[in-house]
């Protein structure tokens, strides 16, 4: 079994940020294998099928970001599994728009979703897809005011940017495949180094 937990924020407010890349990730990923979301025994929503004859179980959790551990605590205690056969999927400000990068464990890197997951289940061992976003008029904002920050990540990703978060998002379903049919090794060796627009 594979749980592919996408990170956001619920609600029309935060439907099109930059935040909510994990969210969009896992949604297209759904809507691609006939995945159909339902509420779950927790403060998530989930998505269970089989992809590549391989059990997967989408997770929305509803916490909102900055509570996300909660959820995947409790969907990870629902199905008797390791975190080791999850894979986070979320938003990266400090990866370049159209680049995914996988690994197997990391710090938070500043980011409040896997900060709450890290504390929740007391490790930070565990697979993650993060898909970039940071652009030259995002670098150059952050450059002057870096206390800005919050207000950058949930901003709405203007339409101009479509094409390339169109990229991000296929790239990310991708990984998430070729996961799911070779395992993480021969992932990251091939997406982490296949990175450019």
């Amino acid at each position: 079994m594979q749980i592919i937990i996408g990170l956001g924020n619920p609600g029309v407010k935060y439907s099109n940020t930059w935040h909510n890349l994990g969210f969009m990730a896992v949604d297209k990923f759904a809507i691609k294998h006939d995945l159909n979301y339902k509420a779950g025994k927790g403060k998530y929503y989930s998505a269970t099928g089989f992809v590549n004859f391989k059990k997967v179980v989408i997770v929305k959790p509803v916490t909102y970001m900055n509570l996300s551990g909660i959820a995947v605590r409790e969907i990870l205690d629902y199905y008797g599994v390791d975190v080791s056969d999850a894979l986070v999927v979320y938003d990266d400000i400090n990866l370049d728009i159209g680049s995914v990068r996988i690994r197997k464990s990391g710090t938070a890197g500043g980011h409040n979703g896997i900060k709450s997951i890290i504390n929740s289940l007391g490790t930070n061992e565990f697979p993650r897809l993060r898909i970039g976003f940071r652009t030259n008029v995002i670098a150059s904002i952050l450059d002057k005011n870096p206390s800005v920050l919050p207000d950058v990540v949930l901003s709405r990703i203007p339409d101009k940017m479509n094409e390339e978060i169109e990229i991000s998002l296929e790239r990310s379903i991708d990984s998430i495949e070729m996961l799911l049919d070779k395992g993480i090794d021969k992932t990251m060796n091939y997406f982490n180094t296949k990175n450019e627009l």
